[in-house]
């Protein structure tokens, strides 16, 4: 290598990844077209080669070689990018010099600029909701053209339809986004009957397939259509959200035969109303969609098929804006059951568990009957990797890693319940229940998080502990009296800590579920129940409507993320610090499908 300067530029994972959509670089995509650098010769060439991102590092004789290098590699891949995924943009959406294959950011921004200066008109009122077209500039150049950014052309009408809806929605923008992504079963009650994520490409894109429900247009019906889309989005500053929707292909989700493959492209817009600031008080949004829609397969020629066939397909944010307006409202529960019979069946329970477990080892609170969630989905992380206030916590600030947990996690329970269930602990069914009907003493901390449904889930952890800890002169013992053997619900609300940790997780969940201590019992409502051999505290997600739908995202992911909880007790003076543990557990690829009903 010469003595001259060495100058280094990377091209990054980013521009990478976008163009070539995650397909991944090979060496013959580098040195295709490296003759076009003129001047220069490379000295070095290596791949750093990360989960999402790719690096390619170059080091040459002078910053103007590394530019050229730069320039040429680049041109190869935007080249590449054209050959292996197409993502065109709505007719009117192109502007002059920016690359139908740009990245999504890219994509994003002129998408945003061109909604901003589009102009639209009434095409028809469908179920009370009103649909427009866009209002298209004519041909005649005396007209003046609306006023906007220069680079935004002037649109004729496309081949293909393009509409656009617009709906109030009773819920935050932060909400409804998490609606979006996710789409829970509430919301395939209409034209989508099924939605799921093919793959993750980083943290603002994946790729979701669709499948529609045929539709009755007369004189016949239509084939179900189905559609693989790019999805990428962004959160802009004034809290409002952009989401964008492209046909793309996908080697494992090829056309079949029962669905023909429809091609969409679309944008969801989600606006906060004016002049509020926190998104935690927001009651209300604007959901707008905008979509181009080409059905494919055989059609009618007459009758405005693809028209209404879009219009049909426009309409399933009214089924969005009912799954999310529906969270607002309790469910009515019929359940007709007996005391009696619950204790019997109880009995029974008791009765063969004992028998199961008793052949093999001494029935405990933790064993008796085995926990309803398997254990490869819950664990004890460690201690250590949580932070807490350390002993001078109120001068410097400073976290420090926790001791060992005060308790020991014993068991985990998913149950399915017919209703938001409190004082889980007494219910006969229950290990805590059965525990001291056998006469253990054995003494347990229970925490019961109750999400809402339907279906009802209520994620239960156990944890063993000795209550002499309590009366001990120490930070954790000063906290834990007032806490454990005290009246004042208000005092436990301010003191019990969550600390959660997304171990790993899509960047949705990672955005949903802060890494952030909270105090639940300012955010969410909480019961205390004290017995015989346990101490019980109810976290009741469904009474915040940001929980409950933060819940519902981290399920809708729950196959696919792993993350720790860490429950303390917080300390506010000296002598209440270093804080530690109370008990951690970990949830690891949860599937809540495997629920047990108590």
């Amino acid at each position: 290598m010469s003595a001259g300067k060495i100058a280094a530029l990377a091209v990054g994972g980013v521009v990478v990844g976008a163009l070539t959509a995650g397909v991944g670089l090979v060496a013959g995509m580098v040195v295709v077209g490296m003759g076009a650098a003129a001047g220069g010769g490379a000295a070095a060439i290596t791949q750093r080669s990360g989960e999402k991102e790719k690096f390619l590092t170059l080091a040459c004789d002078t910053y103007g070689d590394a530019e050229r290098w730069t320039h040429a590699i680049e041109s190869q891949i935007r080249e590449l990018g054209e050959s292996l995924h197409d993502f065109p943009f709505i007719r009117g959406l192109d502007p002059g010099g920016v690359s139908r294959n740009a990245p999504p950011e890219q994509r994003l921004q002129v998408v945003e600029q061109w909604v901003r200066w589009s102009r639209w008109k009434l095409n028809t009122v469908l179920h009370g909701t009103r649909v427009y077209e866009q209002d298209f500039e004519p041909s005649d150049s005396s007209r003046p053209r609306a006023e906007g950014p220069t680079n935004v052309p002037s649109t004729s009408s496309p081949a293909l339809p393009l509409l656009r809806v617009n709906v109030g929605m009773n819920a935050s923008t932060s909400d409804v986004f998490i609606t979006l992504m996710n789409m829970p079963p509430a919301c395939l009650t209409g034209i989508i009957r099924s939605f799921r994520v093919v793959e993750s490409m980083d943290n603002q894109t994946d790729i979701v397939y669709m499948q529609l429900d045929s539709q009755y247009i007369y004189p016949t019906y239509t084939a179900p259509r189905d559609l693989l889309l790019a999805r990428y989005w962004k959160h802009n500053a004034d809290g409002s959200y952009v989401i964008c929707l492209d046909s793309v292909e996908h080697r494992e989700y090829p056309v079949g035969s029962e669905y023909v493959r429809g091609q969409l492209h679309g944008v969801y817009i989600l606006t906060p109303p004016k002049d509020i600031d926190n998104d935690e008080y927001q009651a209300e949004s604007l959901l707008t969609f905008i979509g181009q829609y080409d059905p494919r397969g055989w059609i009618w020629e007459f009758g405005g098929y693809k028209t209404r066939m879009l219009q049909e397909f426009i309409l399933h944010v009214c089924d969005i804006r009912d799954s999310v307006n529906a969270e607002r409202f309790m469910q009515v529960q019929f359940e007709a059951s007996t005391e009696k019979s619950d204790v019997s069946a109880a009995g029974l329970s008791l009765a063969a568990s004992t028998a199961d477990s008793g052949a093999t080892e001494e029935p405990t609170i933790g064993n008796t009957p085995a926990p309803t969630l398997p254990l490869e989905m819950w664990g004890n992380p460690d201690s250590s990797t949580f932070r807490v206030r350390g002993s001078t916590y109120i001068q410097d600030k400073v976290k420090e890693a926790s001791a060992p947990a005060v308790f020991k996690l014993v068991a985990v329970d998913l149950f399915e319940v017919p209703d938001t269930t409190r004082n889980i602990a007494a219910h006969p069914r229950n290990r805590v229940f059965q525990a001291l009907q056998r006469g253990e003493d054995t003494w347990v901390f229970v925490v019961n998080i109750m999400v809402p449904g339907p279906p009802f889930i209520s994620f239960v952890a156990y944890f063993e502990g000795d209550k002499k800890l309590f009366e001990e002169d120490t930070p954790f013992g000063r906290v834990a009296y007032p806490f454990f053997f005290g009246n004042d619900d208000d005092f436990r609300n301010n003191r019990f800590k969550l600390i959660p940790k997304v171990v790993d997780g899509n960047m949705v969940v990672k955005m949903a579920v802060k890494d952030t201590p909270t105090l639940l019992g300012n955010k969410l409502k909480q019961y205390y129940y004290r017995g015989d051999n346990y101490f019980e505290l109810d976290v009741d997600v469904g009474s915040s409507s940001v929980a409950k739908h933060t819940v519902g995202i981290a399920i809708g992911y729950s196959k696919a993320i792993v993350v720790d909880m860490g429950f303390c007790l917080q300390g506010n003076d000296e002598n209440e610090l270093p804080e530690v543990l109370m008990g951690a557990c970990s949830c690891i690829h949860l599937d809540t499908t495997v629920a047990k009903k108590l």
